[in-house]
């Protein structure tokens, strides 16, 4: 079980590939078909709607792989110029990053906050990094510097804002559009409520969110192709416009398609076949797990990628057929099959090294059983934080439980270390959802998403995510921010991406 793996993520040259050939600018796409839908009437309507394919979820799946594969080093900073945070505050910035799944062409994540700031803060962004980071300006000086996201709030006046090197814009579509908007809105909640380190982690987090940015393509697709067939049409001239729109869009799904599946077929190729010999050696070492963490729930999880994953032997064998000389057609047929096959893949990757950390903490690896203590306890503090009144019942509980995982720290190599991790858990458990009830009463539940853990098969996993529904704080507050991030869109002011100075840095801001 120590072999050393082989790494889920793409060299850079063949990320490079992946980036050039498989980002089709959907905005492009968006602003062309609804131009002509402004210039065609009615009579055409039917016309372009039998023109015009519809979207298919599956074509707008944004694989992990290229420059969206998950990255494996993230360099973090924070600017305060004004001492706004607390030394708290950036500590909270700096170790949240952590948990995010930012795509590997984010190489360096910035959180700026200000605050004064000019009415434009775009401008305002500008001017400070060019007089203090210039490196992070791009080498054509109109632009911000490649790998580079900053996320940030400007407090007088308030405009909250989300900005991007051109090759992270264009990997996760950060010029324009509603994920940008989602983005940018993300950070105001927390804000809102006086804890600007949750609002910027929400922003930095929705704006690397690459399944989040699937559904937001799936639906802008969906929207201009209902707009499209509510303008009609006026004459031939503009409906061959829209038709050259329609084929465009198609050409270039399909490109993106062709790359995305050849990615993936490359991550199938170097994994599949190294997991499934040792997959008797995971599925042993997940059923001799004995701990309470390891229940029905976990056990079930396992057993459910597991099972996918042998489902896969035939189809992994017939996709072995392919070479990275068969034609683009080929790999287009075969689309869908490869796509559920690299996630079967990496997600079996994901659950033996989850497996792995809990049996080496049910068997007393000291070095786990402190980073997973350290791992909670610091879920406990932004819990704490998030609390305006320090005096509160809530708050001294949170302490209370702060202080079990401070004891239990200095015993992890007790016999009984087991059953004090599960009581802590258990405790923490209780008292968070006090938390639920008391703080986030704002979100509708009934129109809600579903509250709940990564699984075991899942990057962010934990030893105790899901037992008995346990549902870390950091989880919580994610999910809360989005909902109410959803209920609060329709009022947001416009996303603004312009600079005085005729600045072109991708990315904008938002007053609120």
């Amino acid at each position: 079980m120590s072999e050393e793996k082989p790494s889920t993520a793409l060299t850079e040259e063949e990320s490079a590939a992946v980036d050039k050939s498989s980002s089709p600018s959907i905005g492009k796409i968006v602003l062309g078909t609804a131009g002509v839908a402004l210039l065609v009437g009615a009579g055409a309507g039917l016309g372009i709607g039998a023109a015009t394919p519809t979207p298919q979820q599956q074509d707008y799946a944004v694989s992990a792989t290229g420059p969206l594969a998950p990255s494996t080093q993230l360099a973090t900073e924070v600017h305060d110029p004004h001492g706004v945070l607390s030394a708290d505050d950036e500590q909270r910035l700096l170790r949240d990053a952590e948990r995010l799944d930012a795509p590997a062409v984010v190489a360096q994540l910035h959180y700026l906050v200000f605050a004064e700031n000019h009415e434009n803060v775009n401008d305002t962004v500008e001017e400070f990094i060019r007089d203090a980071r210039p490196e992070l300006i791009g080498a054509d000086d109109d632009s911000f510097a490649d790998g580079v996201l900053i996320v940030g709030v400007g407090l007088d006046p308030r405009q909250s804002f989300v900005f991007a090197g051109n090759d992270v814009a264009d990997a996760l579509h950060l010029r324009d559009g509603r994920h940008l908007d989602d983005a940018v809105t993300a950070i105001q909640p927390g804000v809102r409520d006086d804890n600007i380190p949750a609002g910027l982690f929400a922003g930095a987090n929705s704006a690397t969110d690459v399944e989040e940015l699937s559904q937001t393509l799936y639906d802008d697709a969906v929207g201009s192709r209902t707009a499209g067939i509510i303008g009609g049409g006026v004459g031939a001239g503009a409906l061959g416009g829209s038709l050259a729109a329609a084929a465009g869009a198609t050409a270039r799904t399909r490109s993106r398609k062709i790359a995305q599946a050849r990615a993936e077929m490359d991550l199938v190729s170097a994994e599949y076949g190294q997991l499934a010999g040792r997959l008797d050696q995971i599925d042993v070492r997940a059923h001799s797990l004995a701990s309470p963490f390891a229940d029905a729930t976990m056990r079930r999880q396992w057993e459910e990628v597991r099972d996918r994953f042998l489902r896969l032997h035939d189809e992994v064998d017939a996709l072995g057929e392919l070479t990275p000389s068969s034609p683009d057609k080929e790999f287009l047929a075969k689309t869908d099959e490869i796509t559920e096959a690299a996630l079967t893949t990496r997600q079996v990757s994901y659950a033996e090294d989850n497996i792995d950390t809990l049996f080496r903490l049910e068997h007393g690896d000291d070095v786990v059983r402190r980073t997973e203590l350290e791992a909670l306890r610091s879920d406990v503090v932004e819990a704490q934080v998030s609390l305006e009144d320090t005096d509160s019942g809530l708050y001294r509980e949170l302490q209370r439980v702060r202080d079990q995982a401070d004891s239990l720290s200095s015993r992890t190599g007790d016999e009984d270390f087991l059953d004090h991790f599960v009581v802590l858990l258990a405790d923490y458990r209780s008292v968070l959802g006090e938390l639920r009830r008391q703080q986030f009463d704002d979100v509708d539940e009934a129109e809600a998403t579903a509250l709940k853990s990564p699984a075991v098969y899942e990057r962010g996993w934990r030893p105790g995510y899901g037992y008995h529904d346990f549902v870390p704080f950091w989880v919580m507050a994610s999910w809360h921010t989005s909902n109410v991030q959803a209920q609060q869109a329709a009022s947001s002011g416009a996303t603004n991406t312009s600079f005085s100075s005729g600045f072109s840095g991708a990315g904008g801001s938002s007053s609120f």
